[in-house]
């Protein structure tokens, strides 16, 4: 997924402009003002979906993170049946 979202970025990078793909890929420019909007609107789509994606796993890794350095028991023994009872 990622490797055809990086070909998709260079190859608008190399026909429309690295500043121009950059823009439509965010959001900032309309595909249809490009100079191919054939091919800048498949990179305004991935852009509006891929980059929350990749945002949103990155907040949730560092959030994992944080927690699991803060627990002070581990996870499988708060969810383990007490033996006595």
């Amino acid at each position: 997924m990622f490797a055809g979202y990086g070909l998709l970025f260079v190859l608008n990078g190399l026909i429309i402009g690295w500043q121009t793909a950059y823009d439509v890929n965010i959001g900032i420019t309309s595909p249809a003002v490009t100079a191919l909007p054939a091919l800048a609107w498949p990179l305004s789509i991935a852009g509006w979906l891929v980059a929350p994606g990749i945002a949103g796993a990155v907040a949730g890794y560092v959030v994992s993170s944080s927690i699991r350095s803060r627990r002070r028991r581990r996870i499988d023994n708060l969810f383990r049946e007490n033996a006595d009872g």
